[in-house]
């Protein structure tokens, strides 16, 4: 797991798309989707329930989320000081 994809499943999230998080951080929508698809496999649990091109976020999305947002505020705050 690496902080890059931390931040596009937090921005995914937030945006509840995709493209949105693709676009703030000048990715492809493709990429986004395969790095958070891989956070998920090294995680091993489904944080987005995908219904097409849409997604929920599970229970166990939402908690990760909440604690993922967290910690890149923390890590930004820490290269901030540094």
């Amino acid at each position: 797991m690496n902080t890059n994809q931390l931040k596009y499943f937090v921005a995914a999230a937030e945006h509840r798309s995709f493209t949105k998080a693709a676009n703030q951080y000048y990715l492809s929508q493709t990429a986004i989707t395969q790095q958070i698809r891989a956070l998920e496999n090294e995680l091993q649990v489904t944080l987005l329930e995908r219904h097409g091109r849409k997604f929920t976020v599970t229970p166990a999305g939402q908690y990760f989320y909440e604690h993922a947002k967290r910690q890149i505020v923390t890590l930004d705050a820490l290269i901030r000081e540094v």
